[in-house]
């Protein structure tokens, strides 16, 4: 016993008598790994939270024009006069 009483010492590990010694704080693995993730919760939420530009066509590209049935029924009738 004395011989794994002093090797226990020598290497800081607590034994019987010293058990009203408080040890060392050491940060717990489980704590950095929570931390990592509120940080990275925390960052993309404020990327969702960040207004969005909606995309917009270039001016240059011409936009498709929606013909109305009147439109296309005239369109027709011009047409059937002007081939036949």
């Amino acid at each position: 016993p004395f011989v794994i009483t002093t090797l226990c010492r020598l290497q800081d590990v607590l034994t019987e008598e010293d058990t009203d010694v408080i040890a060392r704080v050491e940060r717990p693995l489980g704590r950095t790994f929570f931390q990592r993730a509120v940080t990275e919760l925390q960052a993309a939420q404020a990327a969702a939270a960040a207004p969005q530009k909606q995309h917009q066509v270039p001016p240059y590209i011409p936009q498709q024009h929606q013909y109305t049935d009147f439109e296309l029924g005239w369109l027709r009738l011009s047409m059937s006069s002007i081939i036949g």
